[in-house]
């Protein structure tokens, strides 16, 4: 059984079986990946914050034939996006994008970039998080290497649906926020 040790962010969770988790990570030299997460829906656990969406850390992996989560060293939480709406949709359409729009395994470093920096931004240093997500899907679609000329988020949320058939439902959800 090989450890492997990637900084990564976590794109997805979804519960499996009592205390378990499956979650998408996408890791830096590696791409997106699944994990099995055990135990961590136990109250007792110490890696719950781990298998959080937005969790930016140093993620520890058991390698059999699928990876499962040993650990985990929080490098960011992006926590404070969860208090504000607007920023937390935003937050999800990037992390929707990345994980609806790459292969499992198939590593881009300009993309995990763009996510991290989008990320950050969002919790950071933005006033208008609507500004801040349009500029970051440019950069990521770039690095995914397309180039979309959209004008609003509706562009965005249209291109991937009629382009490449992928709803991203957070995108779809911050535009009805928005119209209304």
């Amino acid at each position: 059984m090989e450890i492997i040790e990637r900084e990564g962010i976590c794109l997805r969770a979804v519960d499996y079986g009592e205390n378990d988790k499956i979650i998408t990570l996408y890791l830096a030299d590696h791409g997106k990946v699944g994990v099995t997460a055990k135990g961590c829906k136990s109250s007792k656990s110490k890696l719950k914050y781990a298998v959080s969406p937005l969790c930016f850390g140093k993620y520890s992996l058991a390698s059999k034939k699928n990876f499962v989560l040993t650990g985990c060293d929080c490098i960011d939480g992006f926590f404070s996006l969860t208090s504000d709406p607007v920023k937390y949709y935003c937050a999800c359409a990037i992390l929707e994008v990345a994980d609806k729009m790459t292969l499992e395994g198939e590593y881009n470093h300009r993309l995990f970039v763009a996510m991290l920096g989008a990320l950050d931004d969002l919790c950071y240093k933005c006033e208008y998080p609507k500004v801040s997500l349009f500029q970051s899907l440019g950069e990521m679609t770039l690095a995914l290497g397309y180039e979309v000329k959209a004008i609003t988020l509706k562009d965005y949320y249209n291109y991937f649906a009629h382009t490449h058939g992928v709803k991203i439902n957070s995108l779809s959800g911050l535009i009805r926020l928005q119209d209304v």
